[in-house]
């Protein structure tokens, strides 16, 4: 039996690695001096008589300025996220209550403290008065508002109404307020610039000249919330001696990273940079924006990495190496930019597999002037007189997938897939973003008759709930139900029914099980 394996960032949690959201948190809070001065002495090196440097690189370029990202760019950051994860902050914003109760578990303050310091504060109870019939969000945004009906925010309005000195808690409830008008406001300011006419006639283009009209003013909507995100750590005393104020606070700073944690989207400020790494001479600014943010990314992705040491002795991929003692693999293919599964698999002293990076790795180098990708352990070994900058993020720069060398990487995992049994994929979230991968596992269900095993979380819903939701994030059609099989499993033990994900589904696909003569017959 020969499977093919592949891992999102879901795998790798277990690990220490962390979420998507929070990586695109902490990038944008790293210092980029240190960066700026590498890519500096990069272009000291490139040599000035080359046509590289003339009709490549713009005049003066070695001593022309480098930028990094910063605050200017900060508003496309909550632009991108209000205006394509806004169901999700408007969600989270309406069950306000559970993400502190989420939040005070993380960070271990009891409920019975909080109620105590905010009783002792106000002489009131937490809930005791609520916000829901004061204020009123007007009806054009929204007619069902829960944020002000919550307890903990409206307790948050009590401390901030009636202490003095309250003025970190006073941004918190207000990057929450902003949050909440923006997410609605983003929705009216939609239905409006697509429904300005609700008839107009065809033939009459003038109608046309007059939609989308009217936006956001971005740069005030969210900024609180990103201020308090993107500055340095901020930390709150949580202990027993600690005022209603500093625990409220700590929740809602706690709360604030939560949420955008899951919406964060940075897709659109890529978006808006990647391609000037091709045209350095046309936009410097950007061309420089791009390749230190690169650079930042990929030293951090290696930062987060454990050491093997460090590594729990268990996870999805020890799993995997216990698969392997016994069962074949087609191929194993990943998002992920690290290549933790090696360690592991040398330190179970096993073979190590071929990992087919699909979105680049922290040993890919990406050479924009030439459109080709290279792998290297050593930066120090590539050529030094072109520049090269980190290759990831790939679906939000599509250009250097029509690179050779990527191209032979989606080929060979797709043949390698093809003639496989069966497919897994382990904590990826076959989102919009990745449309690139997922076309390449459509095609093999619709296409080639194969059948995809996608391990989730059972906290995500059944079986059935997620299965639905796969198959409208794949676009498949209903008559290939049976081509995907989501198998929930609990996060911490990695077991459905008491039997490990892997096991299951080795089970699944044995001729001799019932599972599998129904699923052959069908």
């Amino acid at each position: 039996m020969k499977i093919g394996f592949f891992f999102g960032a879901g795998a790798e949690i277990g690990y220490g690695l962390p979420s998507g959201g929070k990586f695109a948190i902490d990038l944008f809070r790293q210092n980029p001096s240190s960066y700026r001065s590498q890519l500096r002495e990069q272009l000291q090196a490139v040599d000035l008589t080359s046509s590289y440097a003339a009709d490549w690189l713009p005049q003066g370029f070695r001593d022309k300025r480098i930028h990094a990202f910063g605050r200017s760019e900060f508003t496309s950051l909550i632009e991108s996220s209000i205006e394509y994860r806004r169901t999700e902050i408007i969600r989270r914003l309406n069950q306000f209550d559970s993400e502190c109760d989420e939040a005070m578990q993380s960070l271990g303050i009891s409920r019975e403290l909080i109620e105590a310091k905010f009783s002792e504060l106000t002489d009131k109870s937490i809930g005791d008065s609520l916000y829901t019939h004061v204020i009123k969000l007007n009806e054009l945004l929204a007619q069902d508002v829960s944020l002000f009906s919550s307890d903990y925010y409206s307790a948050m309005l009590d401390v901030v109404k009636s202490t003095e000195g309250s003025d970190d808690l006073r941004r918190y409830v207000t990057a929450f307020l902003q949050l909440l008008v923006g997410a609605h406001g983003q929705d009216l300011v939609r239905r409006l610039n697509q429904e300005l006419f609700e008839a107009a006639p065809d033939d009459l283009p003038i109608f046309d000249d007059v939609s989308g009209m009217f936006r956001l003013e971005f740069n005030r909507i969210g900024s609180t919330a990103l201020e308090l995100l993107l500055e340095e750590s901020r930390t709150f005393d949580i202990s027993e001696s600690s005022t209603a104020l500093s625990l409220l606070c700590a929740v809602a700073q706690k709360v604030l990273e939560n949420i955008f944690t899951t919406v964060l989207d940075y897709q659109k400020l890529i978006d808006d940079h990647f391609r000037y790494l091709f045209s350095p001479e046309t936009e410097w600014a950007k061309f420089t924006k791009m390749a230190v943010f690169l650079k930042i990314a990929q030293d951090y992705i290696k930062q987060q990495a454990p050491d093997i040491a460090d590594i729990p002795a268990a996870g999805y991929y020890h799993d995997l190496a216990s698969f392997a003692q016994n069962h074949e693999f087609s191929a194993i293919g990943t998002a992920n930019y690290n290549s933790l599964l090696t360690p592991i698999f040398e330190q179970q002293g096993l073979d190590v597999p071929d990992v087919i990076h699909l979105n680049g790795s922290v040993n890919d180098y990406y050479n924009p002037y030439k459109n080709t990708v290279v792998t290297n352990d050593d930066f120090d070994a590539l050529d030094a007189n072109q520049l090269h900058v980190p290759f990831i993020l790939t679906q939000s720069g599509l250009k250097p997938l029509t690179s050779v060398t990527m191209s032979r990487r989606y080929v060979q995992l797709f043949d390698s897939y093809n003639n496989s049994d069966a497919i897994v994929v382990v904590g990826f979230g076959f989102n919009k973003d990745d449309s690139h991968i997922n076309g390449l596992f459509r095609e093999l269900i619709e296409n080639h008759g194969k059948r995809l095993f996608v391990v989730s979380r059972d906290v995500d819903g059944t079986a059935e709930q997620q299965q639905r939701d796969l198959r409208k994030r794949l676009r498949i059609a209903n008559n290939y139900s049976r081509s995907v099989i989501v198998v929930p499993v609990d996060s911490a033990s990695r077991t459905i029914g008491d039997v490990l994900w892997v096991d299951h589904i080795i089970s699944e696909l044995t001729p001799d099980t019932p599972e599998a003569q129904e699923s052959s017959n069908g």
